[in-house]
């Protein structure tokens, strides 16, 4: 399957707005989580969410998340149309 974990992580943070409840629900640990988001801002030099007693998108994070559902989108059409192919 393809996929990439830097966005998976990247949506789920943004959808439970919590870091621990994202990794609850990836199936990995927290630190797992805030590794992979470091990642992805580092690459992208951005920060992307503003940490503290509630996780929040920062500007540049509100406008990433459109082209992070764009690409998640793309690797669950891809998946749906070959899935055979890449073992699911």
């Amino acid at each position: 399957m393809l996929e990439d974990s830097k966005i998976r992580a990247f949506l789920e943070v943004e959808k439970e707005r919590n870091f621990t409840k994202a990794a609850r629900n990836l199936g990995i640990t927290q630190p797992a989580v805030s590794s992979q988001i470091a990642a992805l801002e580092d690459a992208l030099g951005l920060e992307l969410f503003q940490r503290g007693r509630e996780v929040r998108l920062t500007p540049s994070g509100e406008i990433f998340l459109g082209y992070a559902r764009k690409i998640q989108q793309a690797y669950d059409l891809t998946n749906n149309a070959f899935g055979s192919v890449f073992g699911k």
